[in-house]
């Protein structure tokens, strides 16, 4: 597949901020237009993410955010309007990280792309485990959170599924695979797998390195794709 279409898929995402209610609508005028107000900004969002991650969604008070912060209460409501707008906030920036994979080298193999995307997944998540406990938690009370996780997943989804087909179209991919099933069943045991490797109760004990390899070799042979996976 080409660089233009690596970078129409990343493309592809839903925007940080679209599909959420319009809290936003309240805020007030001129927020983050000077480097200053940017950075007080910025560190707002650092510091509600260290307190959701640290004290879950519904104990973290905005007074705490601030404190995290170091600013004034009256600043906070300069930028946002709510806990809940500054939460989804949050959320946006830690899954359009999790979810957004850069281009590979033009000269890479469908493998080695598979690859790179899965360990960009592991490894995304590993240093969002905390706060991803807290986001599934919330997505299972508030349905807009659930609705927007399920938009951005299905449009990952569909990333997929269009790189599948053009895996196909290249002889490169068993043409009898549904690439729409492929990319929900595929991208699904991605996901459950990283779950399972940093976020359950009981983790399991695996490696990473080990763990990015087994499932780009699953990927690869459910997608017919004629090429052995080599471990690092």
């Amino acid at each position: 597949m080409s660089e233009q279409t690596d970078r129409a898929d990343r493309l592809s995402l839903p925007n940080a901020s679209r599909g959420w209610r319009d809290d936003t609508r309240t805020s007030r005028r001129g927020t983050g237009r000077t480097s200053r107000g940017r950075q007080t900004h910025d560190q707002l969002l650092d510091a509600a993410r260290v307190v959701f991650e640290r004290d879950g969604f519904l104990r973290a008070r905005v007074a705490d955010i601030c404190d995290e912060a170091g600013t004034s209460h009256g600043s906070f409501y300069t930028y946002f309007v709510s806990k809940e707008e500054i939460f989804r906030k949050v959320v946006d920036s830690v899954e359009v990280d999790l979810l957004t994979v850069d281009p590979a080298p033009t000269d890479a193999d469908p493998v080695e792309r598979i690859r790179a995307a899965n360990e960009h997944y592991l490894r995304s998540y590993a240093a969002n485990a905390g706060i991803m406990r807290v986001i599934h938690q919330v997505a299972t009370i508030d349905a807009e959170v659930w609705r927007i996780r399920t938009q951005r997943q299905n449009a990952f989804a569909q990333t997929i599924e269009r790189r599948i087909r053009a895996l196909q179209q290249d002889g490169v991919a068993d043409p009898a695979v549904q690439p729409e099933y492929a990319a929900q069943a595929l991208g699904g045991m991605v996901a459950h797998f990283a779950e399972l490797l940093f976020n359950s109760r009981d983790p399991v004990g695996l490696d990473v390195q080990t763990a990015t390899d087994e499932l780009t070799r699953l990927w690869a042979n459910a997608l017919g794709i004629p090429a052995r996976v080599e471990t690092a």
